[in-house]
């Protein structure tokens, strides 16, 4: 399996879109759009590695705000940083009270065995606030006039992960490719993910213990497959959604697959 990787030491699930087949039987172009955890543990090379190998030119976060005051990125010469929240955490969001970090360990156990990470991506593909979010990205996306955009959250595996599907579909990748890359995150976090069942073993929890770390420390299919079908129901079709709700018209669309697809 291609892992996409863009070779980064001290930055969890950092890989790229390139090479991927969109609209047209075009390919992404390679070292252009690039998807990570969070950056505030990036070590020097890294950083040398985003400005010299993929010409880097913008960031964009989009954590809450106590995530962004506990690991802020690094700043980087020549790099504009967005801060664009994905998640409401002025308005009460369970998923992004669990992202800020304010659950006691047993509340967190709680939060996971209610299945609410499920839930957690509808939210994000179905509340004014994240389509909001989804929309100012991808005008950053339109408006990068070179080198390469970075798009992250934590764990670079749902907001940001969603923010992927969004770009593979919106310049044409079949589903069944995007959802592959989805997995990805669980290769790149899979020893993650056995200390997470562990930890949960050791805390009295059973198989469920398998599934709850799954949904936590990985990639749970499910999910957002569960959210796909949330688009298809209410929208009519991931096209519909990206024109109506995160406002890509149809020139814009034909911008980003001119802009980030090979010829």
């Amino acid at each position: 399996m291609d892992l996409k990787s863009i070779g980064l030491t001290g930055v969890g699930n950092a890989r790229q879109l390139g090479g991927y087949t969109g609209a047209d039987n075009r390919k992404i172009k390679m070292d252009m759009l690039l998807r990570t955890g969070k950056l505030a543990e990036a070590l020097p090379e890294d950083l040398k590695r985003l400005r010299d190998i993929y010409g880097l030119t913008d960031v964009v976060d989009f954590r809450t705000t106590p995530e962004r005051d506990k690991a802020p990125d690094p700043e980087m010469d020549g790099v504009k940083n967005y801060h664009v929240p994905i998640l409401d955490e002025e308005n009460g969001s369970m998923a992004a009270v669990a992202a800020s970090g304010v659950f006691t360990p047993d509340e967190a156990i709680k939060y996971l065995l209610s299945g609410a990470m499920a839930d957690m991506y509808v939210e994000i593909a179905t509340t004014p606030f994240s389509q909001k979010g989804y929309a100012r990205f991808f005008r950053i996306l339109l408006e990068n006039e070179h080198g390469a955009v970075l798009w992250h959250c934590t764990a670079g595996k749902d907001r940001a992960g969603f923010g992927s599907v969004l770009v593979l579909a919106a310049l044409g990748v079949e589903r069944s490719v995007i959802l592959e890359d989805y997995e990805i995150t669980n290769h790149y976090y899979k020893e993650n993910i056995k200390a997470m069942e562990q930890f949960l073993r050791n805390k009295g929890l059973g198989d469920e213990a398998v599934q709850a770390a799954r949904s936590t420390a990985g990639a749970e299919v499910k999910h957002l497959v569960k959210a796909l079908d949330v688009i298809d129901r209410e929208y009519g079709s991931m096209e519909e959604y990206l024109r109506s709700r995160i406002l890509l018209s149809d020139a814009d669309k034909e911008k980003l697959r001119n802009k980030y697809l090979e010829n």
